[in-house]
């Protein structure tokens, strides 16, 4: 192994590394009495974004985030989307920048952050093979990569090398990793917030 692949090697791992220590701070472990998951922390009003798999409508909720646990609510609630907005006042972290869908290219290298398998804060590396599209609109549904996941990564973070949120994980099609497009878990934030401040 010459010098500039040990220092190519090197940096990746170090890079890396930061950025299973950022996702730490922004993506708490969900549980509730069937299972549980992921979520990412939104903004600085104790604001999760997750699946709605991962929430039954009416169970009791628990988010870890920081090494404390404590309960959660769900405010908001999309099915066809899969995705849930719950509220923990107490949960504070990093907010996550968004990355626009349309700028992702195939093979791009993306980080899939979640808790798999009891595995609190796992992280796997893959790459884009592209973005499906609705069949009438041909607006972006879904972002597809080559990332493994396993019960536990659902509503956890999809992000590209600068920790820069892709998508929240939502479920494995032909063994890809398919994820909601960040832009659409912020439009679901937005109508959320905006009916609960009307």
């Amino acid at each position: 192994m010459n010098t500039l692949e040990t220092s190519f090697e090197g940096r990746f791992s170090a890079d890396a590394g930061n950025l299973a220590n950022l996702l730490a701070h922004a993506v708490v472990e969900i549980h509730s009495p069937r299972g549980g998951g992921a979520g990412i922390i939104w903004g600085d009003s104790g604001l999760i974004v997750t699946n709605a798999h991962c929430v039954p409508r009416g169970a009791p909720l628990r988010v870890d985030a920081g090494g404390r646990t404590q309960s959660a609510d769900v405010i908001a609630y999309s099915r066809d989307h899969d995705l849930a907005l719950l509220r923990a006042p107490a949960v504070s972290g990093p907010p996550l920048e968004l990355r626009d869908v349309h700028s992702l290219r195939s093979g791009e290298i993306v980080f899939a952050h979640g808790h798999p398998l009891g595995m609190s804060h796992s992280l796997t590396m893959g790459a884009i093979h592209g973005v499906a599209t609705h069949p009438r609109t041909g607006e972006p549904r879904f972002v597809v990569a080559d990332v493994r996941l396993a019960p536990g990564n659902s509503g956890g973070a999809l992000v590209d090398a600068n920790g820069r949120l892709v998508g929240i994980n939502s479920m494995v099609v032909g063994g890809l990793g398919v994820a909601i497009p960040a832009v659409i878990a912020r439009e679901f934030v937005m109508r959320a917030t905006s009916r609960r401040a009307a």
